[in-house]
C-alpha cells in the first residue's frame, strides 16, 4: 500500500523586504525567517533576500490537507493583511512537500479546503517526490 507523507509552509518574500516587518504586520511569529545579509551554509555566504516562513515541518509528516488546515487556522484571521501584502508585490506561496512511498499515491484536498486556500492571495506549490 502506498501513501503520501507531507508538510506545508507559507513563504513570504519580496526584494527589499524585512522579515521582521512582516512579523510585525501579521502579528504571527514565523517558524523560520532570515534577513538580507544573514550568514548561511559554509564560509562567507550571505542571504541576498529576506524570507518569512510559517511551517508544519517540525510537526512531522502526515496528510497534506491536515498540514494546510493547521496553517490556515493561524493565518485566515489576517486575510486583509495578506491582501495588502499581495497588492504591495510580496510573493507568497504554500510550499507543500509531498513524498510518495511504496509506489503510486498522492493527496486529496477537499472542496472546503480548496475554498479556504482560494480565499487568500497565495499560490499553491506542490513539490512531489516518488
Amino acid at each position: 500500500m502506498s501513501f503520501a507523507e507531507s508538510y506545508a509552509s507559507l513563504r513570504i518574500t519580496k526584494p527589499g523586504m524585512s522579515a521582521a516587518a512582516v512579523t510585525g504586520r501579521l502579528g504571527i511569529e514565523p517558524t523560520y525567517s532570515h534577513e538580507v545579509g544573514d550568514a548561511f551554509g559554509r564560509g562567507d555566504q550571505r542571504r541576498k533576500q529576506a524570507m518569512w516562513t510559517l511551517s508544519t515541518e517540525a510537526d512531522g509528516r502526515g496528510r497534506l490537507d491536515e498540514h494546510l488546515a493547521r496553517l490556515l487556522d493561524r493565518v485566515e484571521p489576517k486575510r486583509s493583511v495578506f491582501e495588502d501584502l499581495a497588492n504591495e508585490g510580496y510573493v507568497m506561496d504554500w510550499f507543500c512537500f509531498v513524498g510518495v512511498e511504496g509506489g503510486q499515491g498522492g493527496v486529496v484536498l477537499s472542496v472546503d479546503l480548496l475554498r479556504r486556500l482560494a480565499a487568500l492571495p497565495i499560490e499553491l506549490d506542490l513539490d512531489i517526490y516518488g
